[in-house]
């Protein structure tokens, strides 16, 4: 015993080793990082589909607040206003007309790091004039106004406009400048919109995304514009825009987005405040508001919609005044690229087809209402210590546990991880990954439960091995003395098969170590077969703690039917014999079913490898009895054939018909409950016959069952047929229906 539970308990870790082993290669196929290379595995790349899913579809997004409007440069505007880029000009009117309208703030998306074309024109024109003796002030009105400087005298008269311009290659960034601009290592005056509020705490501190360049718009526009604000736009590993950097590092500053300058202009310009620790950006906030970043200090976009959903009015109607009474009046108006020929689309959740432009005033809305998700660092270590902690948690219980259990806790843990994520995202808008935990719970149960199955399967199969070798002699007899025998072919038989099977031996084989469990099935077969030879009967298969057996030829007993029962009566003797002196069976039952009828006998198999054996209708009805002896909770079972050939001497009760799967037609089924001379008082037994036959001849034996369950409370039979007769209202037999195999 003590050897069994150390294998026991061997066999318990190395399942759990197994589990473990499945989840470093989980972890492996996650997000690492090897020798300062970052590696993205099919799991980390899958994932983010995963949350997109459960973002847009399993939830919806909320409106737009309408605060926030597109004055978008589509292919209207284009057709109305000339090619793009168009000169100053055309800005400085849309300036104008969005100050007429009321629009309280204004975001360029538009870089502005070049004189106007036509600024440049004009003088040229004017430089020809003056070279060729033109002299006077009328040469200003020759070659026109500056656009450049209708521009800036615009901006200068809303008071709240904000421009766009990039960074250079900011780290962990996508922007890169024209390779005919001038980028500028310092800040044209004044710099950009930064973060005015900056607290370090102590301890090694880490950068936030770094830039070493930028194309600030033209310094004559840089003076007039209320402020300016980077405009980069970032992509995940998978190509798509989740979040946007909400503060790049340059040059000292902590610079801000142009969306967040805009709502800062919006909120009538309160405080931005930035904290940041060891592990890199801890927090981000507009005046009171949070703004939750990760530690690099990007922000997620929560779309409100495809492309197009935030709403939009065209360039060309904006200036000629054929948009809505306060379509924009007190609202910020983003100008930016919508046409499709002039580029600046992205790749996002919910389209592959995003102007830019839509994902600034999506993120100017998010910070608007407050309607952030969010994705951390933290949150990440969350979800692989889910993932461990399942992992580990369905190892130990696939090792020590049944495979009813061990899959019910799976489910459980699975449903709880889902239900806790679903439930974290609707109340804080915090995203938890789905697929490391549940990839790690799944692959280590599969990892477990395998092997631990390969290692029963090889336990139960050197039982059958060494079972097989029971073998009838006078069958081995007959093979030897007529080599013909050794052909494949069969007949038919008239014969009777008898199945048996211990009760509940799933349960001991889960309790016992597999040395004692074999010395016990050891034991148990040894007496079993013992009685079916000595009753002349042939055992034709050992299935595990089951018994297969017959009789008929090549035998051929004279009353096969008799010499079944027999056998199953002095099978249920010695059993309680083996009680009564091996401790180990004292909590010992077994179910036995057995059928008479035809069959096929013979060698069967195929040519290199054959038994003596059967098949036919008869073998699947015992075997099904023998399965109908746990509902019923008696010993033995038959059918009719099998009682009425067998004679008389035999205590029994006709049970009423059953229908079992693969018959068609009910079946009359009886109890032998023992011989009628082994002291069993046959008058209980007599009285339920009594109350069999009034229900066929029209009487109601209700009345009489309810006194025979009440002397035997635990008689099933009893109780089932009371159940029956109850539920089918005047009937004049019992059927039973059951789906047993």
């Amino acid at each position: 015993m003590a050897g069994g539970a150390i294998n026991q308990r061997w066999r318990a870790f190395k399942t759990i080793g197994w589990s473990v082993a499945a989840l470093v290669c989980v972890a492996l196929l996650d997000k690492n990082k090897f020798f300062n290379h970052q590696f993205i595995g099919p799991i980390a790349q899958f994932d983010p589909l995963v949350t997109d899913f459960i973002v847009y579809h399993v939830f919806r997004p909320p409106p737009p607040s309408g605060n926030v409007v597109i004055a978008q440069i589509d292919d209207q505007s284009i057709a109305a206003l000339g090619r793009f880029p168009w000169s100053r000009s055309v800005e400085a009117n849309l300036v104008d007309a969005l100050a007429r309208d009321g629009a309280k703030v204004i975001g360029f998306d538009v870089f502005f790091s070049e004189r106007d074309p036509a600024d440049l024109e004009r003088e040229a024109i004017g430089a020809q004039l003056r070279n060729g003796g033109f002299k006077g002030p009328g040469i200003a009105d020759v070659v026109g106004t500056s656009s450049d400087e209708a521009f800036a005298r615009a901006m200068k008269a809303q008071g709240a406009t904000y421009i766009g311009f990039p960074f250079n290659h900011h780290v962990g960034g996508s922007t890169r400048l024209p390779d005919q601009a001038v980028s500028h290592t310092a800040f044209l005056a004044p710099p950009p919109v930064d973060y005015n509020v900056v607290i370090k705490r102590p301890g090694p501190t880490q950068s936030t995304t770094l830039a070493y360049a930028y194309l600030p718009p033209l310094a004559l526009l840089n003076r007039a514009a209320r402020g300016t604000a980077y405009a980069d736009i970032d992509e995940d590993e998978d190509g798509k825009v989740r979040s946007y950097p909400a503060v790049v590092l340059f040059n000292g500053r902590y610079c801000a987005p142009l969306f967040l300058a805009v709502a800062q202009a919006y909120r009538d310009h309160p405080s931005l405040a930035l904290e940041i620790g060891p592990t890199g950006v801890k927090s981000a906030a507009l005046g009171d508001e949070a703004i939750p970043v990760d530690e690099n200090g990007r922000m997620m976009l929560h779309y409100l919609g495809p492309a197009g959903t935030m709403p939009h009015y065209s360039v060309a109607a904006i200036i000629n005044n054929q948009i809505p009474t306060n379509a924009v009046r007190g609202k910020i108006v983003m100008v930016g690229v919508t046409a499709h020929a002039l580029g600046d689309r992205f790749v996002t959740p919910l389209g592959s087809d995003f102007p830019g432009i839509e994902l600034q005033v999506t993120a100017a809305d998010n910070i608007l209402t407050g309607d952030f998700i969010h994705q951390s660092v933290n949150q990440r270590g969350e979800e692989k210590m889910a993932g461990w902690v399942f992992g580990l948690a369905i190892g130990v219980a696939v090792a020590f546990m049944g495979a009813g259990t061990s899959v019910g806790l799976l489910a459980v843990f699975a449903l709880s991880y889902v239900g806790y994520a679903l439930w974290r995202f609707e109340t804080t808008g915090a995203l938890l990954g789905m697929v490391f935990p549940l990839f790690a719970l799944i692959f280590s149960y599969l990892a477990g439960i395998s092997y631990r199955y390969r290692t029963e399967g090889s336990e139960k199969r050197f039982l059958r091995s060494a079972f097989e070798m029971y073998l009838h002699p006078e069958v081995l007899s007959s093979v030897v003395d007529n080599p013909e025998g050794l052909k494949l072919g069969g007949q038919r038989e008239h014969l009777s098969v008898l199945f048996a099977d211990i009760i509940g031996f799933t349960e001991l084989a889960e309790r016992l170590e597999p040395e004692p469990l074999v010395a016990m099935l050891n034991t148990y077969m040894s007496v079993m077969t013992e009685v079916i030879l000595r009753s002349g009967g042939v055992v034709d298969k050992l299935m595990g703690d089951g018994i297969m057996a017959f009789w008929g030829p090549p035998l051929k007993p004279a009353n096969p039917a008799r010499a079944s029962i027999e056998c199953a009566l002095t099978m249920l003797a010695e059993l309680k014999a083996l009680a009564a002196r091996d401790e180990r069976f004292a909590a010992t039952r077994i179910g036995i079913g057995i059928a008479t009828g035809e069959a096929i006998v013979g060698n069967l198999g195929g040519e290199r490898h054959f038994s003596y054996s059967l098949v036919g209708d008869v073998v699947n009805f015992a075997s099904r009895l023998e399965g109908l002896t746990r509902h019923f909770k008696v010993n033995i079972l038959l059918n009719q054939v099998t009682l009425d050939e067998a004679g008389a001497g035999y205590i029994t009760r006709e049970i009423g018909l059953v229908r079992v799967k693969g018959k068609g037609q009910a079946v009359a089924v009886a109890e032998i409950v023992g011989r009628a001379n082994d002291g069993v008082d046959p008058s209980y037994y007599d009285r339920f016959g009594q109350a069999i036959a009034a229900l066929r001849e029209g009487s109601s034996p209700e009345s009489l069952l309810r006194v025979l369950l009440a002397e035997r409370p635990d008689d099933a039979v009893t109780a089932m047929c009371l159940a029956r007769l109850t539920e089918s209202h005047g009937a004049r037999q019992i059927i039973f229906e059951f789906d047993t195999k």
